[in-house]
């Protein structure tokens, strides 16, 4: 896997010089070598944790080296999905018999992303907003409260950068230093007011490591919202 990478970033190397020279023929080739080795990265599922890794780092990179071009991050970031379905949401035996585990019963986020699998059925009946954010801040995941709350269909969040939803200033100042103790295996939260539907709301976001057998994939970001009961001054 690492070796398809390599080949993949040097050809893409090489068709960026030829997009400075304006080398139509060797644009050309080279547009057609990359599609087989994207096609070789992503098409195939791996059991390896560090080839399971490699795959998920490279689409991250890919994001963030072409997030200026709108085209190319709506196609990456639904590479990206592909991956999140294939190894982090499986449909198998044991997602299964935790969700009749719980019946209509008050389910937990320990329950739904037990062994750093995520079980959408659950996930999706929780009530708090859930999103997996990766290192380098791009959104892997959200559960349908999460899309609502953003007035969006859950596959056009993957791929985003959190500062798109936070702000860039709440981002730096706050999400960013916390989320990188989280990546590096921290638990913390951050708690900020925010204006939703014309009200104040106070949103407790509470960001833990996802690990998946003893990889680190990203933060699990719960989101609560409250109503804001700090004393107003009288008018």
């Amino acid at each position: 896997m690492e070796a398809l990478i390599d080949l993949f970033w040097s050809k893409y190397g090489e068709l960026r010089g030829a997009i400075d020279r304006e080398d139509e023929p060797a644009m050309a080739i080279l547009d057609r070598e990359l599609d087989p080795l994207m096609l070789a990265i992503f098409g195939s599922e791996e059991s390896d944790t560090a080839s399971i890794q490699a795959q998920f780092r490279f689409a991250l990179d890919l994001l963030n080296e072409e997030a200026d071009d709108r085209s190319c991050v709506r196609r990456n970031a639904h590479l990206l999905q592909t991956l999140v379905e294939r190894y982090l949401m499986p449909q198998n035996k044991a997602s299964q018999a935790r969700r009749e585990a719980v019946g209509g019963e008050d389910m937990s986020i320990d329950e739904a992303t037990a062994g750093g699998i995520l079980d959408e059925v659950l996930l999706n009946r929780i009530s708090d907003r859930i999103v997996v954010v990766a290192p380098g801040y791009r959104i892997l995941y959200s559960n349908e409260t999460n899309a609502r709350r953003h007035d969006m269909a859950r596959e056009q969040l993957v791929g985003r950068h959190l500062a798109e939803f936070v702000g860039l200033h709440r981002f730096r100042n706050e999400f960013q230093p916390n989320l990188d103790k989280c990546f590096v295996g921290e638990s913390l939260s951050v708690t900020y007011a925010d204006e939703v539907d014309g009200q104040t709301v106070v949103m407790v976001c509470r960001m833990s490591p996802f690990l998946r057998s003893s990889t680190m994939i990203g933060a699990l970001v719960v989101i609560q919202e409250t109503a804001d009961r700090r004393r107003r001054p009288a008018a």
